[in-house]
């Protein structure tokens, strides 16, 4: 009997105990549910395929026109031959650009020219630039150098160039007398070229930052990991800023953050685009619909990214992420009195319309990142108050028993 009774003290303690931590666990995924995410918090409003006439495409690059009204990009031509076309985002307006048999990758759209990599009569790769009409080919810098290596090659393709308005520089991805990849900055006119980063480690990939102070590049850690680093505009201030053991490829710098793409597991098949800020704190995926995806870039405004979205049977399409930032309530600030009795209004942001029933465009809506938190909440949740439930009926049957 004493034996009983001992049992009996010891089982509702114990009992305690689970109820204890079930309102923990409770506590906890209430708070998770209810937290507030550490990266940049990206609505994705809609995705919008925009379909070219081109029956032959295969993407290789692509790139946004410094409106966001166009995309540049390369795909094959009728004759099988790689040529840069541009396309209005409402899929109208697809035009061919250059009319060469060299292969050509790595697309960037400056200003006033759009840069290409192609190979030029020595067979070496080399950075041409050509108007959005097609006229004025030309090479950006002819020093007898390698400046590019094509996708299929290994190690991985080096990036295009990346120009900066501010100072009218290119960056670009060179090698240096040891056949090393370096990353360089020339004029617009081909002139001044000079290496940023001089250490022991290949860099390649370089992408100025909005501001075009900084930029963020693509280099090995000292475990021979392909990582994103950043660097000041003179190659200053070198920072890692991914570590977790997993290969990143194709960085575009962002005004909310630097969009990449890697591997969700060391494991995983499909390669999919994450986002993380500067300092490389907020890492996550920004997007779950797809297979496979490349190269992201961001429009100059921040409001889209375009990407190559590949499905399992290898299909191609440029796939546009419409974006908006959740809208943030601040306190209004006190008007001060002018001398006209004249108070400013403060600006109201108006989200940037998706075009819809436009042909050429397919719109699907995306899937909510706060969405599917929700329901994994719920789930574990719901997955408590069964264990509770249970816990409770065995209780009452003991006390029956007694």
């Amino acid at each position: 009997m004493p034996g009983i009774v001992t049992f009996i003290i010891v089982y509702r303690y114990y009992m305690l105990g689970i109820m204890k931590v079930s309102y923990i666990l409770i506590y906890l995924a209430l708070l998770s549910l209810f937290s507030v995410p550490v990266s940049a918090d990206l609505n994705i409003v809609s995705s919008s395929v925009i379909h070219t006439n081109n029956t032959l495409s295969a993407l290789v690059s692509l790139d946004w026109s410094p409106d966001g009204n166009s995309i540049a990009y390369v795909a094959y031509d009728d004759s099988r031959n790689q040529q840069i076309f541009t396309i209005n985002v409402d899929g109208t307006g697809e035009k061919k650009v250059t009319n060469t048999t060299n292969k050509k990758w790595g697309v960037a759209w400056f200003d006033t020219d759009i840069s290409f990599i192609s190979y030029d009569t020595d067979g070496l790769e080399k950075i041409f630039l050509v108007k959005p009409d097609g006229s004025g080919l030309r090479k950006l810098l002819d020093d007898g150098t390698r400046q590019g290596r094509a996708p299929e090659d290994k190690p991985p393709a080096l990036g295009g160039a990346s120009w900066n308005p501010k100072t009218k520089t290119v960056l670009f991805t060179s090698f240096d007398a040891a056949a090393n990849e370096k990353i360089y900055e020339v004029n617009i006119d081909g002139t001044g070229k000079k290496q940023l980063i001089n250490d022991s480690f290949r860099q390649w990939n370089p992408e100025w930052s909005p501001d075009w102070n900084s930029f963020v590049y693509v280099s090995y850690d000292s475990t021979y990991i392909e990582q994103l680093f950043t660097a000041n505009a003179d190659g200053s201030g070198k920072k890692q800023i991914t570590f977790d053991g997993i290969k990143k490829s194709d960085p575009d710098w962002g005004l909310d953050g630097i969009v990449y793409v890697s591997y969700e597991t060391a494991t995983s098949s499909g390669q999919q685009i994450f986002i993380i800020n500067p300092d490389g704190s907020g890492k996550k995926l920004l997007y779950t619909d797809g297979f496979r995806e490349i190269d992201p870039m961001w429009s100059r405004d921040g409001s889209k990214i375009v990407y190559v979205d590949i499905d399992p049977q290898g299909k191609q399409v440029m796939r546009v992420l419409n974006l908006q930032k959740p809208a943030v309530t601040t306190p209004s600030p006190t008007p001060t009195p002018t001398a006209t009795g004249i108070t400013t209004p403060t600006p109201t942001f108006t989200p940037t319309p998706t075009p819809t029933g436009t042909p050429g465009i397919k719109e699907t809506p995306a899937k909510s990142a706060l969405q599917e938190v929700v329901s994994s909440m719920l789930l574990v949740l719901g997955l408590i108050v069964v264990l509770m439930l249970v816990i409770l009926l065995v209780s009452n049957l003991l006390n029956k028993k007694k």
